[in-house]
């Protein structure tokens, strides 16, 4: 029989990154809507002010109920900025689904409202659908040479945004799931993930921890536990929400969600 133990080094590699890192800020307010909106008024602030220093910025973004919430909440602060900021803005995506373009399974359909208000299509980096490459293999591996490209080999993203899983899985880092467990690469092809669709895209650790914010938006009280478990020590085995931890780190929370953390 194959020994089926996960490797202990990549393992204790993510959970020593994560303790290291500075513990995650957390801000509660009443409803996900709301923690969208803190979110990305901070976002906001922070791509402005790195387009200025540096004149470009790199924003990944999430799907599912925190990325749709983030998406509107974003896309009227964007379209309020001058447009040499717009423009300099790359948007990236922290996972994706391995299905054709315009499925509305894809995360990057959410990128939609955010080119009208003025980020460029040509700097929304989208992995590649099924009809244009061989395989998943293919469209990661081009995905991670457009990191390579822009510097974000080794993380660099100035924000990225986390949507929080049920099970504290982040991206398409589930639990027990070995792509959870890939080091010294920015992304990683996902087969087999226990959500459908069962193949996908994914950032690492690797460039989660390098991120300068990382940003968790969670509500509702489905999400309590994985709060819970997300909030405590790192263990990328039970709750890889534990290891999701940039430069800084602030998870957005509204009450429900927070339900089971101490007063």
């Amino acid at each position: 029989m194959a020994d089926c133990t996960p490797d202990a080094q990549p393992i204790a590699e993510i959970q020593a990154a994560a303790s290291a890192a500075a513990a995650p800020d957390v801000i509660v307010v009443p409803t996900l809507n709301d923690a969208a909106l803190r979110a990305c008024q901070d976002t906001m602030r922070i791509l402005s002010t790195v387009v200025t220093d540096r004149g470009v910025a790199h924003l990944a973004l999430t799907g599912g109920s925190g990325g749709i919430a983030l998406a509107e909440a974003l896309a009227p602060l964007i379209a309020a900025q001058p447009e040499p900021v717009r423009r300099a803005i790359h948007l990236w995506f922290g996972d994706e689904r391995f299905v054709p373009a315009g499925d509305p399974q894809r995360n990057d359909l959410l990128a939609a409202p955010l080119i009208a208000a003025g980020i460029r299509e040509s700097q929304t980096h989208r992995l590649a659908a099924p009809n244009e490459v061989s395989g998943l293999d293919e469209a990661t591996a081009r995905m991670v040479h457009e990191l390579e490209s822009a510097g974000l080999t080794h993380g660099g993203f100035d924000v990225v945004h986390v949507g929080l899983g049920p099970d504290a899985h982040v991206c398409s880092l589930f639990p027990g799931h070995p792509a959870a467990l890939a080091v010294g690469v920015p992304a990683v092809a996902v087969r087999n993930s226990p959500k459908p669709p069962p193949e996908r895209y994914s950032l690492t650790f690797e460039a989660l921890q390098h991120a300068g914010r990382v940003m968790v938006v969670a509500g509702g009280g489905g999400k309590a536990e994985a709060v819970r478990l997300g909030l405590g020590a790192p263990d990328v085995l039970k709750a890889p929400a534990s290891c999701c931890r940039g430069d800084q780190t602030t998870w957005y929370l509204d009450e429900p969600a927070n339900a089971l953390m101490p007063a």
